[in-house]
């Protein structure tokens, strides 16, 4: 089909925003004679005017092509081949040639049990390249050759709309790749759009095909949401289609335990929206320390009180992070920040204080213990002590020089 050319002066994209690698590489591409457009959200996030963390490049060259053209180029993948432009600084700039729908797509599904792909090296036009896209907002291209946008599938009119909408029959594009319902889900939340109906009930309709897929990959998506921003409304988006259940049951089992709102797991993950705006990125065990906060505190509360805190504590967050196949050193130092948070509530003696201050994991412990503060609006005071040691020891040291020195001395 013909695609819908958008004019330089139709579009508020500027190459001012965009990385000199990322140009770069579109302008070594078009000098070449190849077709070279910047794609997916790196487009979608200049047009909203947002700033762009992921700037990607479609063309025709296919990957043999491009370890000719560019001497810093590295091959990776297996259901797609695509080439990495590494950059001075450890920059990477991703480029991935037109795809078209594969054989097996093409055929309808007949004589498969599952429209799951797992091969995916077919290469194409970038008409066929858009509809092979999973959203529309993240299929508009921008052309190097003379600064224009080209939409092949309406990812204009859905951006003006704040929409996200499927490409094709939803539930076939699920099917295929399931990840794509996760997100698409981090991306209304993120973006803070509207998930399109048809779009999201063919979401409901297909999460157990989640099931399916690598267990990196849907933990992978669940961290991004809880880095990204609105972690909030994307949890409360899983929990509404059914899919927190399927990925982390356990999790799911402690909401249901709440019949009134707010339930604490909203107020802790309204907090790490917050705090993330004013302190920036946190590390991933403290995004999931703060996700499992309420639920190991009312497990603490069940537990019996001859249980070992630390091995009682392992072995909970070891049934929720089972199912994401969480790396072993992440769980480790989340359960770590979960004992760090008690001793830090808790009067310590000056010795256990200092070994505290001086584990690896401290400043994590120290941000952890904000994100407490801030949603139960307690221990404010133990924040301070443990933000500022020497504060309070010169407050130790003035009150014992009152009571002993000859000027505070008792006639």
């Amino acid at each position: 089909m013909e695609p819908t050319i958008i004019r330089r002066d139709q579009h508020p994209i500027s190459r001012k925003l965009m990385p000199q690698e990322v140009l770069k590489v579109l302008y070594r591409l078009h000098r070449g004679g190849h077709t070279a457009y910047l794609c997916g959200g790196g487009v979608r996030d200049l047009f909203l005017l947002r700033s762009a963390g992921d700037f990607d490049v479609a063309t025709d060259a296919e990957p043999r092509r491009l370890k000719q053209v560019f001497a810093n180029c590295r091959l990776v993948g297996r259901r797609f081949q695509i080439a990495h432009i590494l950059f001075k600084g450890g920059k990477i700039i991703e480029v991935s040639t037109f795809r078209k729908r594969s054989e097996q797509e093409e055929d309808g599904g007949e004589g498969r049990e599952s429209l799951l792909i797992k091969r995916d090296n077919t290469f194409g036009t970038p008409a066929e390249d858009a509809f092979r896209r999973d959203f529309t907002i993240n299929a508009l291209y921008y052309n190097i050759a003379d600064y224009t946008v080209i939409d092949y599938v309406g990812g204009r009119a859905d951006l003006e709309a704040r929409l996200v909408r499927s490409i094709g029959d939803p539930d076939v594009r699920f099917q295929e790749d399931p990840i794509r319902i996760l997100r698409g889900i981090r991306l209304a939340a993120c973006l803070d759009f509207r998930m399109e109906e048809n779009t999201w009930q063919a979401m409901i309709r297909q999460r157990e095909h989640l099931l399916e897929c690598a267990v990196s990959r849907s933990r992978e998506e669940i961290m991004k949401m809880l880095q990204r921003g609105n972690t909030r409304r994307a949890f409360g988006m899983l929990v509404q289609a059914g899919i927190l259940e399927i990925l982390l049951p356990r999790l799911h089992e402690f909401l249901k335990c709440f019949q009134e709102e707010p339930e604490p797991l909203w107020r802790y993950l309204e907090t790490l929206d917050d705090l993330r705006i004013s302190k920036g990125s946190f590390s991933d065990s403290v995004l999931l320390a703060t996700l499992t906060a309420a639920p190991v505190a009312m497990f603490l509360e069940s537990a019996s009180p001859g249980d070992e805190v630390g091995r009682a504590i392992h072995g909970f967050l070891e049934e929720i992070f089972k199912p994401l196949a969480v790396p072993r050193m992440v769980r480790s130092d989340t359960t770590l920040l979960h004992l760090a948070l008690r001793h830090m509530l808790a009067a310590g003696r000056r010795r256990r204080k200092r070994s505290l201050r001086n584990s690896p994991v401290f400043q994590d412990a120290l941000k952890f213990l904000e994100v407490y503060c801030r949603t139960t609006n307690e221990a404010w005071k133990a924040l301070e002590d443990w933000r500022h040691p020497s504060r309070q020891h010169r407050q130790r040291r003035t009150r014992k020089t009152s009571l002993f020195s000859p000027e505070g001395a008792t006639s």
